[in-house]
């Protein structure tokens, strides 16, 4: 398939999961920023995007796109204009997601869309009938579903070996977000939805794919005093029960100085435990460990010593996952295969977040539609 990145932040992943995949062929790449479109490092120079770095040899960092045989555009306009593609990933800002994915779906291009899918309900529902008119596709970029972590986790969820799933718990402690976006888009919740519905979608989808439920109820607490040049939420505890009674709890921090995520599952015959890393390196164990991923899980009243322990290198840190989520969504289109995420999907897990900043604003439980 002939593709093409739209949004050269996130979407150097994209390029180079296009790059791996043996089913795709990158054409063509559009950002509005000068430095992106001029060389193929972009503003990798300047610090942006640090953490995607290994997946684009730094001797590549200075060559025109031309060199790969990729047109730079400026605009998303030439993109929808150009017959010759086929697959769009759509990297933008979020408050265009919605706007750039009609444009696309109308000109007949498949989409892989990042999320939010949206930054409101009627848009992403805008967004799902228009790619029905079109007979387009869209699969959405949730990669932690394709994380070799998060699998190994479904894997044992799926095995029985812990019984029925009474509790879930995530917990995710990082940096702010980048403060050299274009025009500072991330900073404003006009711009991104604010960090419950720009980041927290990531793991309201997640506890749908990992548990197989729905959520009934949600209720947030958090704060807003940290960063004063972001106009939203640092901190957001989010709780509540799924539609079986099964509790679960979501707890996303923007203040920290190193990253840590976590994930219990909390059954009737045992539990799991899954941690990952963003390096080899982490503070938070004094640079202990080198890998990048930790999965246990053992019966209950088990001792550490009865766990069965699964470790994981670069292959779960959050660049490779996306990268190669990009690769077998590439599968799924050529061979029209079911995506791992859908627009649905990333509709639902939109319907969470929207109404955990709603519980957020209030102070009230807020209660899911069936």
């Amino acid at each position: 398939m002939n593709c093409a990145v739209v949004g050269l932040g996130i979407g150097m992943a994209h390029v180079a999961g296009y790059r791996k995949a043996t089913e795709a062929r990158l054409v063509a790449v559009a950002d509005p920023w000068t430095p992106r479109r001029e060389k193929i490092g972009g503003t990798f120079s300047q610090g942006s995007m640090a953490v995607l770095h290994p997946l684009i040899a730094e001797s590549d960092y200075q060559r025109p796109w031309s060199d790969w045989g990729v047109r730079a555009y400026t605009d998303i306009r030439e993109v929808a204009e150009d017959g010759d593609i086929e697959l769009v990933s759509l990297c933008t800002p979020d408050f265009l997601h919605e706007e750039h994915a009609l444009l696309l779906l109308k000109a007949g291009k498949h989409l892989i869309l990042e999320k939010p899918v949206a930054l409101s309900l009627e848009g992403a529902e805008r967004i799902r009938d228009a790619a029905e008119a079109a007979g387009r596709r869209v699969a959405v970029a949730y990669e932690f579903r394709r994380n070799p972590g998060s699998l190994a986790l479904k894997a044992v969820i799926e095995s029985g070996e812990l019984g029925d799933i009474r509790a879930f718990n995530l917990y995710h402690f990082r940096t702010p977000f980048r403060r050299d976006k274009w025009k500072n888009w991330i900073q404003s919740e006009a711009g991104s939805g604010g960090l419950i519905v720009e980041e927290t979608s990531h793991w309201f989808d997640l506890a749908r794919y990992l548990t197989g439920k729905e959520f009934a109820t949600v209720q947030t607490v958090g704060t807003a005093d940290i960063h004063p040049d972001f106009d939203y939420e640092d901190v957001a505890f989010c709780q509540g029960r799924f539609t079986d009674g099964t509790a679960w709890q979501i707890s996303h921090a923007l203040s920290g100085f190193d990253f840590s995520f976590n994930i219990q599952v909390h059954g009737t015959r045992g539990t799991a435990w899954l941690g990952l890393k963003e390096d080899a390196y982490s503070s938070l164990d004094a640079g202990a460990s080198t890998h990048w991923g930790v999965l246990s899980h053992a019966p209950l009243n088990a001792g550490s010593r009865d766990a069965v322990v699964q470790i994981f290198d670069s292959e779960a840190g959050e660049p490779e996952s996306i990268r190669d989520n990009v690769v077998a969504l590439v599968e799924c289109f050529h061979q029209d295969k079911p995506f791992p995420t859908t627009l649905d999907d990333g509709i639902q897990a939109l319907r969470v977040a929207l109404a955990a900043r709603e519980s957020y604003r209030s102070g009230e439980l807020v209660r899911l539609e069936r």
